[in-house]
């Protein structure tokens, strides 16, 4: 069975969609077969692949809320390697319908059990891209992870949402029983001449372990909590807004920003050696 990894901050703005988008072509790109699930209901994922109304998913066979009905749902191929499940303006009412194990939905529909298959199991590695909050969708992201990637900005406001995020995740793990590992934090729009960030990104490589340290039950994939930061950039807004992927437009058109797949491209090393993902496929070049 694929890798799941859930993209969770419970904070508006943090870069998850982004993050979720370029580094989910960068696996493709690298021969890994891979799985999008955009389970929020405002579907920015689903937008940044080029589909811009999500009304267009209702009721067909690519409807994410027929997980909650016990009905198959058929991923979008939307280029080589890289497959979506696009967002259905309905999700929210589905997950806090009252319905009975709502958070476990998506978990059971990506792992299979009970004599069915998982789609995961069709993929080499799956990203979850959840809403900002803490509800039902968020919690259920978590609950289908083996590992919670967690975007940030690098401001108080946003270093406080982290924390919110991160007891969020704790108190899944306690209540669902999961298990799970944290993969680390990306923090995004960094700006390394910026005093604030440097000193919140400090602060939180201290503050974090501290608080993870608390809870022995909590697992993480690597001791180094934090990723390589991805710098702030008009790339990312601009290739948002054309819908193409973040290497597509740099390559393209913004070839002075180079550094940002640089980093893109460690950060995919570090998470195949956090994950452990073992391949022959070979790197495309």
């Amino acid at each position: 069975m694929g890798k799941i990894i859930g993209l969770v901050n419970q904070k508006g703005g943090a870069g998850k969609s982004s993050i979720t988008n370029a580094l989910s072509n960068e696996f493709a790109r690298r021969g890994y077969k891979v799985l999008v699930v955009d389970y929020d209901p405002q579907g920015t994922q689903t937008m940044l692949f080029g589909f811009n109304k999500l009304s267009q998913f209702v009721d067909t066979e690519h409807d994410m809320t027929n997980i909650f009905n016990n009905k198959t749902v058929k991923p979008l191929a939307v280029k080589e390697n890289l497959d979506l499940l696009p967002a259905n303006p309905n999700l929210r009412e589905e997950a806090e319908s009252g319905k009975m194990g709502k958070e476990l939905v998506l978990s059971n529909f990506l792992r299979g059990g009970f004599g069915k298959k998982g789609l995961a199991d069709d993929y080499d590695i799956v990203f979850i891209d959840s809403p900002a909050d803490s509800g039902a969708l968020t919690v259920g992201t978590i609950a289908a992870g083996d590992y919670i990637l967690i975007p940030t900005r690098l401001t108080f406001v946003d270093s406080t949402g982290l924390v919110g995020t991160l007891q969020t995740v704790i108190q899944a793990v306690m209540t669902f029983r999961l298990n799970l590992s944290i993969l680390g934090f990306i923090p995004v729009a960094y700006k390394s001449r910026l005093r604030e960030h440097n000193d919140i990104l400090a602060s939180l490589k201290t503050t974090i372990p501290q608080i993870i340290s608390k809870y022995n039950f909590i697992k993480v994939a690597s001791d180094e909590l934090f990723f390589e930061p991805l710098k702030d950039r008009i790339a990312w807004a601009e290739a948002a807004g054309k819908r193409v992927s973040i290497r597509d437009y740099i390559e393209k058109e913004k070839k002075a920003q180079k550094d940002i797949l640089l980093a893109l491209e460690n950060i995919t090393d570090e998470i195949i050696r956090r994950v452990m993902i073992h391949s022959e496929i070979a790197v495309e070049v």
